[in-house]
């Protein structure tokens, strides 16, 4: 009789610590989460789109659900368009490759998918942490969520007797998960503290202006850099600096101590100059690195009326995506703030 009732007891125990084990097995998950497409989709609009928009962009996002896309437009132009299951969002452009005109195109898609991976961070519970740099993404989505597959590019040419380079990498594909365990996996991995970098440097070192003449006489020009960036707020203001060589790779001095606002149409006057001679000349904004590419040009001979046509440097891209080019770099390491960016520079 004891025997039995000892056995009875020992079955209870063991039926109990069972059930205990599948209770704290649960436990350990209570914590794990997988987001929506409608989370996601709503912090990047809170983030990216309504930040831009202040900025007099006109961008928006949608969710298809019968095709499972979320959709990224500027006015009524689809700029980025992403694929969506329960468990991830992907951009699939490995059908492509990196043409001069696709990589314009691409300039929207970077940016975009900057917001959403800032969108997912952030809902993950990591709003100041951003990727290191120089990192190999390619192979890590079972483990780290994440996965980008790119092709390097570089291209030059030259029009109006100015030249003109870009370069970079092509996304051919991009993947994340929106499972937040991967997601604190990959910030434990490859996460890095964004708050430690002045926000207002990032932009600023973000930003590469362009430069054109205007007004070449036999000893002055007219010059202005520019950033491709509009607002309807009359107090934004980004300055340049302008430099002046005797030749292409030579030693660039600045022309004057008065910096120029990239963002109006008032140039700054290079006197001084000599008749028929070349000059080459660069801009970078005030405190930045990014120089514009150099600008050639030749001042008119005293001795006859004929000039030269106006160069103007830069790569020419989609207007569309022009409107939004100056913050390209800033999405992929750093997130927006919910202030104005600009009027700190």
């Amino acid at each position: 009789m004891k025997k039995k009732t000892f056995y009875s007891k020992l079955k209870n125990i063991i039926g109990i610590l069972l059930i205990g084990v599948i209770f704290f097995s649960s436990m350990s998950n209570v914590y794990a989460e997988t987001l929506t497409i409608e989370n996601v989709n709503n912090k990047f609009k809170e983030i990216f789109i309504d930040e831009f928009n202040k900025l007099g962009s006109d961008l928006s996002s949608t969710i298809n659900d019968s095709e499972k896309k979320l959709e990224v437009k500027s006015g009524s132009d689809v700029i980025a368009t992403f694929n969506y299951t329960d468990s991830y969002i992907e951009y699939d452009n490995r059908s492509s490759s990196a043409t001069q005109e696709n990589v314009n195109k691409d300039i929207g898609v970077m940016l975009s998918m900057g917001g959403i991976v800032g969108a997912i961070f952030e809902l993950s519970g990591y709003e100041n942490m951003t990727l290191k740099d120089n990192e190999d993404y390619s192979n890590t989505f079972e483990t780290y969520g994440i996965q980008v597959e790119s092709e390097s590019y570089e291209y030059k040419g030259s029009e109006d007797g100015s030249s003109w380079s870009m370069s970079g990498d092509y996304i051919k594909y991009f993947k994340i998960s929106l499972d937040t365990e991967k997601i604190k996996a990959l910030m434990e991995k490859y996460g890095t503290d964004a708050s430690t970098t002045d926000p207002n440097q990032e932009i600023i070192n973000s930003l590469t202006p362009s430069l054109r003449a205007e007004d070449i006489t036999e000893n002055s020009v007219t010059l202005y850099p520019h950033i491709p960036f509009t607002s309807t707020d009359s107090d934004y203001a980004v300055f340049c600096n302008i430099y002046r060589s005797d030749s292409e790779d030579g030693t660039y001095e600045k022309i004057s101590d008065a910096a120029v606002n990239c963002l109006d149409s008032v140039g700054l006057v290079d006197d001084n100059l000599k008749s028929n001679t070349t000059y080459y000349y660069k801009t970078v904004v005030v405190d930045g690195t990014k120089y514009s590419n150099v600008l050639t040009l030749t001042t008119k001979d005293a001795s006859t009326s004929d000039g030269i046509d106006n160069p103007q440097t830069g790569a020419f891209f989609n207007i569309i995506i022009a409107t939004i080019i100056m913050l390209s770099s800033i999405w992929i390491l750093l997130y927006v703030r919910k202030k104005s960016l600009f009027k700190k520079i």
